[in-house]
């Protein structure tokens, strides 16, 4: 009967040390996501800025060219994805000419917080970019709107 005990202490002790580490996994994982929703705060806004602005008519020609009169024609229009998902989002991937285009804070695994563009054309491999300060990364995305927007 002691062995019993002693075995289902044990069970107890590994069950209880699994549900510990699992909140932990999950704390550090909510951190993590808060900490990359914050410093993509500056393009979140940037984006929010001009969400509502018109995209030029021959940009939607190139992207949708069987219907891009049924698409919307403002820039929100253009969101492929939220990325981080809605809670914490950290990036954003648009649809532009000939593919998509995103914008995204990632974390390294030294918990360096990077600044990733990328773009990628239809059938080819997607172009990279990574910085360690978010001001170009931004510019990069200032660039990319002012060819997308009716300005």
């Amino acid at each position: 009967m002691n062995a019993v005990n002693d075995t289902l202490s044990k069970i107890k002790a590994q069950a209880e040390r699994a549900r510990t580490s699992h909140e932990e996994v999950k704390e550090t994982s909510l951190e993590k996501a808060q900490r990359r929703h914050e410093a993509a705060l500056p393009l979140l806004k940037a984006f929010a800025d001009v969400q509502d602005n018109f995209v030029k008519i021959d940009v939607l020609k190139r992207i949708w060219p069987r219907d891009y009169d049924r698409r919307p024609d403002r820039v929100h229009g253009l969101v492929a994805a939220v990325l981080g998902g809605e809670a914490h989002p950290c990036g954003i991937m648009l649809h532009v000419p000939g593919g998509l285009c995103s914008f995204e804070v990632r974390e390294s695994w030294d918990g360096n917080i990077t600044y990733v563009s990328s773009r990628e054309t239809n059938g080819s491999r997607p172009l990279l970019w990574q910085f360690d300060q978010p001001d170009p990364w931004l510019d990069g995305f200032y660039r990319t709107m002012a060819g997308l927007l009716e300005v």
